[in-house]
Formats: structure tokens, C-alpha cells, sequence
């Protein structure tokens, strides 16, 4: 797999972010999160699809930390996604809780290996 496709799902993060944007000022505290961990997100994996590393400071982060930390944000995202659920009333909260008890330990587990240097995950398939 090429380590671009990291960046279309990084674009995938960033349009949900703008859907989120669309539908108004976020009116709960979780709202907000679930906005600006979706943005992160996207914004984390579109740089890491693209670029080999990351200037911060006087340390360089190579791409799989940097993607590391936008599976991590998306992960968390997915999760203020299914709370959110949760607490609205007006909504199916097993849908989005489901879904988040599903998919938020997956992209956890992605993103702290990414962080690790790929000690599950075989990061060179990247390369």
C-alpha cells in the first residue's frame, strides 16, 4: 500500500470536519471536540501521506509518528462521535455508540503502533 492513501483519508477527515462545520457552531463541549479532533485528523494524515518527515522545533517526526498521532485524533473523534450520540435524545444512540465502542479501539490500536514505529503493523509496506 502507498503511503498517499494516508492523505485521501486524511481528505476523508477534513470533508467530515467541514460537514460538521456546515451544520452549525457547535453547541456542546463534545461538539467541539468531535469537530476539532476530526480537523486534526485530517490535517495529521494529509501531511503524513505526503511528506517523509516534520520539522517541530529542533526535533524531526517521521511520517508513521505523524500519522500516528492523526489515527489517535480520528480514534478520539469517533469516540466524542458516539458520546455524543449517547447523551442526544433525539437520536438512535445505539448506532453511533455501537460504532464507536467498534471502531474507535481499532483506530486507537492503529495509532499508538503507528506511534511505536510499527511494531505490529508492518510499516515498510508504506515505504
Amino acid at each position: 500500500m502507498d503511503r498517499r492513501f494516508l492523505a485521501v483519508v486524511g481528505v476523508f477527515d477534513l470533508l467530515i470536519a467541514g460537514g460538521l462545520a456546515l451544520l452549525g457552531p457547535p453547541a456542546h463541549p463534545i461538539s467541539f471536540a468531535r469537530f476539532a479532533l476530526f480537523a486534526a485528523a485530517g490535517v495529521l494524515l494529509v501531511v503524513a501521506g505526503v511528506r517523509e518527515s516534520v520539522g517541530l522545533g529542533s526535533t524531526t517526526l517521521r511520517w508513521h509518528v505523524v500519522a500516528g498521532a492523526g489515527y489517535v485524533c480520528f480514534g478520539l473523534a469517533v469516540l466524542a462521535n458516539g458520546l455524543s450520540s449517547v447523551l442526544d435524545a433525539r437520536g438512535d444512540p445505539y448506532f453511533g455508540g455501537l460504532f464507536a465502542l467498534l471502531l474507535a479501539p481499532v483506530m486507537l490500536f492503529m495509532g499508538v503502533d503507528y506511534l511505536r514505529g510499527g511494531v505490529h503493523f508492518d510499516l515498510s509496506t508504506f515505504e
